[in-house]
C-alpha cells in the first residue's frame, strides 16, 4: 500500500484560513513561525477578524470601543493579542503589574486629577495640578513620559473636568473654570502637530456655575451639587433640565453629583445620597424640565461607579458611615439594574437595584475616593489605611464591644473581578466567584486621584507630591 503524507503548507489558502479560525491568538503567532507561507496567511485580515470575533468579542472580553473594521490589519492583530493576553491574566489571577512607570508632573504641588485621554492608542494621559492657579497638562506615555501641552489661564481655578468618551468627536474636554469671579465651562479640542506635540484649541464657552460631569459626542451633562442636571447639545445649542424633587422633609440638601450615565432610553444621575432615573429628554432651544421616573437611595455614598452592560447597568459602591464607633470593617457592594420587561412600566430598568455580592473593605479616611468598575466586571479602588492599629468598636447587640486589629498601616490599591465574563466559575456550580486582592501599597498615604482603562489594562494614580504612577496589568 502506498503511504500518502500531507504537508500543512500544501493545503490551499481557503482551507488554511479555516484551520486558522480554530486557533487562539497565541497559537496563530506560534504557527506563523514555521514557514513563510503560513506567515503570509497569518497576516491576512480575515484571520485576525475571526480571532477577534471568536476569542474576544463573542466572549465579552475587554476590547476598545471602535469597530475592528476601522483598524488596519496590524492594529487589529496587536489589539486582539493584547485583549487575549489581558483577559487571560485576569482569569488566571495575576499578582503584580507587568510594567510601572512614573511621571513627575510637578515639583511638589498636588496633582488633583489624572485621566486617560480616550483614543491616541491609549498613550495620552491628562493631569490637573494645583499651584497658585490650576494647570491642565497632557502627557505622552508611549515611551519615556513627555509633556505634550498644557493649558493654564492666569488666575484660573478648575472645579470640574470631563473627557469625551467619543473619540470621533471634535471636542476632547470640558472644563469648569472660575476666573476673576466668573464661572464658565470651556469646551476644547486637542490639535496635534506633525512632531507629536499638541495644543488646546477653544471650541465654545458657556457661562455657567454648573460642573461638567459627562461628555459624550455632542452631548454634555452638567450638574450642581443639589438637584439639577442639564443635558446640553453644545453644537446645536439645545438643552433639557433634569430636576429631582425635594426629599421627604421638603428640603433639597447638599447632594453632590458623581456620575451621569446615558443609558437605554433614559439618563441615570448618580449623586452622593441618591440615584435618579430620568426619561430620555427632548433637547430644545428653550429647555424643558423633566422629573425622575425612578429613584433609590443607598444612604451616603463614599465612592461609586456605574457602567453599562448589554444586559443592563451594574453599580459598585462604597458606603459611608458617620458613626465613629461602627466596625472598622465594611464592604464594597455590587448591584445590578436589570432591563424592565414589563411593558406597563415606563421605566427602562427595574428598581430597586439588586444586590449581587459584597467584597470586604476597611473604613478610613481617603484623599482618593474614586471607585472604577469596567463593563466586563473588573474593578479598582484605593483602600484606606486602618484608622488605628488596635481599638474597641461597637459590635452586634449580643456583643456590645469588639476588638479590631490592624490589617494594613498603609493605603493600598485593590483590584477585583466581579460576576461577568472574566470571573472564574465556582467549582460547586453556584455561578461566578468574586475575587479581590491588593496590587500595591503606598507608604506615604498620599494618593489623590485614580483612573482605570479596562480595555487597555492600565491604572493611573496621582499623589499630593506631584508624582503620577501608571500600572500596566
Amino acid at each position: 500500500m502506498t503511504s500518502i503524507r500531507f504537508a500543512l503548507d500544501s493545503i490551499d489558502d481557503d482551507v488554511l484560513v479555516y484551520i486558522f479560525s480554530f486557533l487562539r491568538p497565541v497559537d496563530i503567532l506560534s504557527l506563523r513561525k514555521t514557514c513563510r507561507r503560513l506567515l503570509a496567511i497569518s497576516k491576512l485580515r480575515i484571520v485576525w477578524t475571526n480571532a477577534c470575533s471568536t476569542y474576544i468579542l463573542q466572549k465579552g472580553y475587554p476590547f476598545p470601543s471602535q469597530s475592528p473594521d476601522s483598524l488596519s490589519v496590524s492594529e487589529l492583530e496587536q489589539q486582539t493579542c493584547h485583549a487575549f493576553d489581558l483577559s487571560s491574566r485576569w482569569i488566571s489571577g495575576f499578582t503584580a503589574p507587568r510594567r510601572t512607570l512614573f511621571i513627575d508632573a510637578t515639583a511638589s504641588t498636588r496633582v488633583s486629577q489624572v485621566r486617560f485621554v480616550p483614543g491616541h492608542a491609549g498613550d495620552w494621559i491628562l493631569t490637573v495640578s494645583k499651584g497658585i492657579w490650576d494647570v491642565l497638562t497632557v502627557w505622552d506615555i508611549s515611551g519615556h513620559p513627555k509633556k505634550c501641552c498644557e493649558w493654564s489661564p492666569r488666575g484660573a481655578i478648575f472645579s470640574g473636568i470631563s473627557l469625551n468618551t467619543d473619540i470621533s468627536s471634535e471636542a476632547t474636554v470640558a472644563v469648569s473654570v472660575l476666573k476673576d469671579g466668573n464661572h464658565t465651562v470651556e469646551i476644547m479640542s486637542l490639535g496635534v502637530r506633525a512632531d507629536g506635540s499638541c495644543s488646546f484649541l477653544p471650541i465654545i464657552s458657556l457661562e455657567s456655575f454648573l460642573k461638567p460631569i459627562h461628555l459624550e459626542g455632542e452631548l454634555l451633562a452638567l450638574s450642581d451639587d443639589v438637584s439639577q442636571t442639564v443635558i446640553w447639545d453644545w453644537r446645536h445649542g439645545t438643552a433639557a433640565i433634569l430636576q429631582h424633587p425635594p426629599d421627604e422633609t421638603g428640603s433639597l440638601p447638599h447632594d453632590k453629583c458623581i456620575q451621569v450615565i446615558f443609558a437605554h432610553l433614559s439618563i441615570l444621575v448618580v449623586r452622593a445620597r441618591s440615584i435618579h432615573l430620568f426619561p430620555w429628554p427632548e433637547l430644545t432651544p428653550t429647555p424643558k424640565t423633566y422629573e425622575p421616573i425612578q429613584r433609590h437611595s443607598f444612604g451616603w455614598i463614599d465612592g461609586v461607579s456605574v457602567t453599562k452592560r448589554k444586559s443592563g447597568l451594574t453599580i459598585l459602591l462604597r458606603g459611608e458611615s458617620d458613626d465613629p464607633w461602627s466596625s472598622g470593617l465594611h464592604s464594597l457592594d455590587f448591584y445590578t439594574l436589570e432591563p424592565n420587561l414589563n411593558s406597563q412600566n415606563p421605566s427602562p430598568y427595574t428598581f430597586p437595584p439588586t444586590l449581587v455580592t459584597r467584597v470586604p473593605a476597611v473604613r478610613g479616611s481617603l484623599r482618593c475616593r474614586d471607585v472604577f468598575l469596567g463593563p466586563c466586571g473588573t474593578a479598582v479602588w484605593v483602600q484606606p489605611q486602618d484608622r488605628a492599629p488596635v481599638g474597641l468598636v461597637a459590635g452586634m447587640d449580643d456583643y456590645p464591644l469588639q476588638a479590631i486589629s490592624t490589617t494594613s498601616v498603609h493605603e493600598s490599591l485593590v483590584i477585583a473581578v466581579f460576576p461577568g465574563p472574566l470571573a472564574p466559575s465556582d467549582v460547586s456550580g453556584n455561578g461566578a466567584v468574586t475575587r479581590s486582592r491588593t496590587l500595591c501599597t503606598n507608604s506615604l498615604n498620599n494618593w489623590t486621584s485614580l483612573d482605570y482603562d479596562e480595555d487597555l489594562g492600565r491604572i493611573a494614580l496621582s499623589s499630593s507630591f506631584g508624582r503620577v504612577m501608571i500600572l500596566e496589568i
